[in-house]
């Protein structure tokens, strides 16, 4: 449960961010593009990858549990929380990159990598966001939950495709 909140202020607001909301306007917010790093190695076999996938995954939702909910108007906690976040993000994205899937795996491991790619870069965004201001902290809190459910779902019910339990939720 925490693992989700923390996926929900890990997806962020990317299009509000960018383009403003409503009647809050501010500057457009510049962010680096997260690179997938390449995989390297031999492929694994079928056990040894999903082992390693489900490893990636079971740290990354327990770094995620540990840093617990982000917080809602606390300028100087939320400062200190997405960064965290973010890492932790860019860890499972270095982590799961990686990894050689065998070849009838590679074309769903390749989906679920690049969303992971996706939700590190909007974790980067929220990094950014929560330098701002107390309004955009608060934007960044609301509209995430909607963003990570859909990133999440996908994520999940694509491993859950390939057999992976810790990736798909099983916790």
């Amino acid at each position: 449960m925490m693992a989700r909140a923390a996926l929900a202020a890990a997806v962020g607001c990317t299009a509000l961010a960018l383009g403003g909301c409503g009647a809050l306007e501010r500057e457009a917010v510049t962010v680096p593009t997260v690179t997938r790093p390449a995989a390297t190695g031999p492929a694994l076999d079928e056990a040894a990858f999903r082992a390693a996938a489900d490893g990636a995954c079971a740290r990354l939702y327990a770094d995620l549990d540990a840093l617990g909910k982000p917080p809602t108007s606390d300028i100087a906690a939320s400062r200190a929380y997405y960064p965290q976040v973010a890492g932790a993000w860019h860890r499972m994205l270095d982590a799961a990159a990686a990894l050689r899937p065998p070849p009838d795996l590679a074309a769903r491991w390749d989906e679920i990598v690049e969303a992971y790619r996706s939700i590190a870069q909007n974790a980067d965004e929220n990094v950014l966001l929560a330098g701002t201001d107390r309004e955009a902290i608060e934007i960044v809190n609301s509209d995430a939950s909607a963003r990570a459910q859909e990133a999440g779902g996908f994520t999940i019910a694509t491993a859950a495709t390939i057999g992976l339990t810790a990736c798909a939720g099983a916790r």
